[in-house]
């Protein structure tokens, strides 16, 4: 079973790090580790100024079936809501790329995403069933809070004191098709999107409202996750990671403190984890990154994919 993903992308990313030329770590660790036909298409979803440029700079990745597009072609929405967080756009992103997409399931990536083993249909949707890792709901509790009360459901719905973890992840689009339909307000005709960012719209006096204030931490992953437990679609779409009979993980979080990464162990056979993010809050250039990582996702060594962080 193939299936689609999406890369929200901005030139000049977070913390002003070159969130362009660091997408070629993650391509680089995806083209060593995975097999024809698995992603059938990766979504790069950028502001629409940038759409010709970012076609320029990965059109050397061919195999990996990027087809670029702007934000405003997603989320139209986003036109009226000049102002609104590159943070939140991510997050709106990754939910809205399910009206695209062809397959049942899609990954959601990051430019500062790293595949460290090779993938597989087994690997990622075993029996069928699209991986999902918990994670305490203790650590972002207003994320938990704020989504239930959009979705007017009670905040400890489901699996005690456990909820979604953040990206990567793999998501169904039929529950992402039926959250967005849960947050249209129809009889206001507003859509989900516009019911999402008119939060974060400090203009608007609605906004002094506790109750509105009080909704303003969702995010895209608590959403999801409590819109699948609203409508009892967790198990039918996915199966739990780290068990006894589902060990392996999405995301470990090995690479931080990035000085103390031991790189080889993350890379090992033995360890469970399909995905580490050495993220952009290391300052740190593409380049040096990759020079670290390099003897572990290039299966040959090629002097033109460093050239690719010049």
């Amino acid at each position: 079973m193939a299936i689609s993903a999406v890369l929200p992308l901005k030139a000049s990313g977070s913390y002003d790090v070159n969130d362009l030329k660091r997408a070629h770590i993650l391509f680089t660790s995806l083209s060593t580790f995975l097999p024809a036909g698995l992603i059938s298409e990766l979504f790069v979803v950028v502001p629409g100024y940038e759409v010709e440029l970012v076609k320029h700079e990965y059109a050397c990745w061919q195999g990996l079936n990027i087809i670029v597009i702007s934000e405003d072609e997603l989320l139209p929405e986003l036109k009226k809501y000049p102002k609104m967080r590159g943070w939140r756009k991510q997050q709106l992103v990754k939910i809205a790329i399910a009206n695209k997409v062809s397959n049942k399931f899609y990954l959601t990536l990051d430019a500062d995403v790293v595949c460290l083993k090779p993938l597989t249909e087994s690997l990622l949707l075993p029996d069928g069933k699209a991986l999902l890792q918990y994670e305490p709901r203790a650590q972002h509790p207003k994320w938990w809070r704020s989504s239930a009360r959009l979705l007017g459901v009670n905040a400890n719905i489901g699996p005690k004191g456990v909820g979604m973890t953040v990206t990567p992840a793999l998501m169904a689009k039929a529950i992402s098709q039926q959250l967005m339909q849960d947050l249209t307000q129809k009889n206001r005709q507003l859509t989900w999107a516009d019911r999402l960012c008119s939060l974060h719209n400090p203009t608007d006096p609605r906004n002094w409202w506790l109750g509105r204030y009080l909704q303003l931490k969702w995010t895209e992953y608590s959403l999801y996750y409590l819109c699948a437990l609203k409508h009892q679609l967790l198990e039918p779409f996915h199966v739990i990671a780290g068990t006894s009979t589902v060990p392996q993980l999405m995301l470990i979080h090995d690479s931080h403190p990035y000085e103390q990464w031991q790189v080889a162990d993350s890379f090992a056979a033995e360890n469970p984890g399909l995905f580490c993010v050495v993220g952009s809050k290391t300052r740190l250039p593409p380049k040096q990154v990759f020079e670290r990582l390099s003897v572990f996702i290039q299966r040959q060594p090629d002097a033109g994919v460093l050239a690719l962080f010049d």
